[in-house]
């Protein structure tokens, strides 16, 4: 099944705006629609507390934030525009708990595109939860770094692999993406030692399975060195430059022991490249 249905969480600042510059690049690519998706949060007060709020005070509210979703809304239509993107768009507004509304609406589209969680790992006061999300889904999740500057796609990509299940499905959610790009890196890190989850069966080869979807890939292996698996990781993406960096939301032995293990929280905490995430 093609990509043809692209939905992009927006809410007008940095991140959403380099997230909506890579969903254009995908959209050129593939025809694909674009739904920018803006959520509100519900009103914080308790049903009993809002009698006592005068009318007048609560239009005000209500008008306020109309005119804070129109605002954000313009300034998305005004983004496509300016990118020169003529393919199809839609704009969504939901109300609800941004994580959760997000991921229940994720379950829609083809791939949810969403900018860098640039303060989640380091506040409890977060409107998006990135495990939250990517629990609930149910879909893959491209995350566009605050530093992605618009360019033509190389039709290159990475994939960490570990053998995981957790690395299996993510290459599996972005086979879509990989059948299309002219070249794929197997980024290994080396190990003595490996699970029986993980380790290598001398009778399988993942070129082959590749090979067979018509993709053309190389592997890379590397040492963790002294900074862990996911520095290595990142300095192989910026030699590398792959347009999207593929990898399992968490993963035992090399790619962390629970969700958000270390590897993963440091790739997104630091990524220079746009990283398709899938759990």
């Amino acid at each position: 099944m093609a990509i043809k249905d692209l939905l992009v969480a927006y809410d007008g600042n940095e991140a959403s705006q380099r997230a909506l510059e890579f969903a254009v690049n995908m959209g050129r690519k593939y025809d694909a629609t674009i739904t920018g998706l803006t959520v509100t949060r519900p009103e914080p007060y308790e049903s009993h507390l809002r009698k006592w709020i005068p009318d007048n005070v609560k239009e005000s509210m209500v008008t306020a934030r109309l005119e804070a979703t129109k605002s954000v809304e313009a300034r998305f239509r005004e983004q496509i525009s300016s990118l020169g993107y003529s393919g199809e768009t839609q704009w969504l507004v939901e109300e609800g708990l941004p994580d959760l509304t997000i991921a229940r609406c994720a379950r829609f589209y083809d791939i949810l595109i969403i900018g860098q969680f640039v303060t989640a790992f380091s506040t409890e006061h977060r409107s998006v939860d990135p495990q939250e999300l990517l629990q609930r889904a149910g879909k893959p999740i491209i995350i566009v770094p605050k530093s992605y500057t618009t360019k033509p796609f190389r039709e290159e990509a990475a994939v960490a692999w570990d053998g995981s299940r957790h690395a299996a499905r993510a290459l599996t959610d972005a086979m879509q993406i990989l059948e299309t790009k002219k070249k794929l890196y197997i980024l290994k890190a080396k190990s003595d030692k490996q699970s029986r989850d993980i380790g290598e069966l001398p009778g399988l080869d993942l070129q082959v399975h590749l090979q067979r979807h018509g993709v053309a890939s190389e592997v890379v292996e590397f040492q963790s060195g002294t900074h862990g698996i996911g520095a290595a990781l990142l300095e192989h993406c910026a030699r590398l430059e792959p347009d999207v960096l593929v990898m399992g939301a968490y993963g035992r032995a090399k790619f962390g022991a629970q969700f958000f293990g270390g590897v993963t929280r440091h790739i997104l905490q630091n990524h220079q490249v746009p990283v398709l995430l899938s759990h």
